[in-house]
């Protein structure tokens, strides 16, 4: 008969008690082999987690940021294939209009060059009605609605204004009044966006600059070249052919004449391009720089944690092997 001790009884809960420290130890140093960083920073730091807590607030103000920029920089990406397709658009359109004001040119060649244009005004409305993250790029502060009609709903708002006109000079004042005028049908009925605006912070103090809007002068002067040139070919107008070869002129004349204006948009947004790409670069060498800092703060050694945790493991199943033999947990012993 075996005769219990006190040293007997507190063996177990000694066995016990280290297999548990070990098991957590182990645990530890499992994740800091998986993370690469220590599990408890407050004791790898001695309590002093301000620097910690100061690079991380940063990293994370610099992810949002660089969030933002990557939203601002596609939206001035899609803005600047925009401005390039109305740039196009101007070009091609106006070249064609010159080409039909030629006098003796046949009445069906003039009209289906006035139908490109009025095709053309179509695609532009639809060109700057592009949206970035739900929101569209040319309708400024007020960017969940399209900045403009599609281009017959245009032409149908420009119409009223210049029935009953016979002469091409009076034609054209009268569409580009509306188009250019302060408080005319333009910005009054057809523009439906806001001012520009600022766009969303892309670092401490910083914002996206504002992105044009279709209310620009020079998509304006655009949208006023197309509908005089589709115009030309309306059967909506009694004129002469003599006089729809005027307007085909004035046309074409607004078209060429919005081309440098348009160039220049193009510029002063590559200009905004520019900057966000200096921005986000920017960031993302702040965020190597710190997150390298973190790392230096609360980083581990992976091949010794890797080490400790085999000799934690070897430990660990060394007392586990005495634990059987001082338990006596055998078969033959059981039995």
């Amino acid at each position: 008969m075996s005769w219990l001790t006190l040293g007997s009884l507190a063996l177990p809960f000694t066995m016990n008690r280290n297999t548990l420290i070990l098991r957590q130890e182990m645990s530890r140093l499992n994740q800091e082999v998986v993370t690469g960083v220590a599990k408890d920073p407050q004791r790898r730091l001695k309590g002093d987690l301000g620097p910690l807590s100061a690079v991380e607030s940063r990293l994370s103000r610099i992810e949002a940021f660089t969030q933002a920029n990557t939203l601002a920089t596609n939206a001035a990406d899609i803005a600047q294939s925009a401005l390039n397709r109305a740039g196009n658009i101007a070009s091609d359109i106006g070249n064609r209009m010159l080409a039909v004001s030629i006098d003796g040119i046949a009445p069906a060649t003039l009209r289906a060059g006035a139908t490109a244009a009025r095709n053309a005004l179509g695609d532009l409305a639809s060109t700057l009605s592009q949206r970035v993250a739900g929101r569209a790029v040319f309708s400024g502060n007020a960017s969940d609605a399209a900045p403009l009609p599609d281009g017959e709903a245009i032409l149908a708002a420009i119409l009223p204004s210049v029935t009953g006109l016979t002469d091409p000079d009076d034609i054209v004042a009268a569409v580009t009044s509306a188009f250019m005028d302060p408080g005319g049908l333009f910005e009054t009925t057809l523009y439906q966006g806001g001012p520009a605006a600022e766009g969303p912070a892309i670092d401490t103090a910083a914002n996206a600059p504002a992105l044009p809007t279709a209310a620009d002068p020079a998509l304006r002067k655009l949208m006023a070249g197309l509908v005089i040139s589709a115009l030309a070919g309306s059967t909506a107008l009694n004129l002469a052919d003599v006089h729809r070869q005027d307007m085909a002129q004035a046309g074409a004349e607004a078209l060429i004449g919005a081309a440098p204006a348009i160039a220049e948009a193009q510029a002063s947004l590559g200009e905004t391009q520019a900057r966000l790409d200096t921005t986000l670069t920017r960031l993302s060498s702040e965020r190597d720089a710190l997150t390298l800092a973190r790392q230096n703060l609360i980083g581990v050694d992976p091949y010794q944690a890797a080490s400790e945790l085999d000799v934690v493991q070897t430990r660990l199943e060394t007392l586990y092997a005495l634990t059987a033999r001082t338990q006596r947990l055998s078969l033959t012993e059981y039995l």
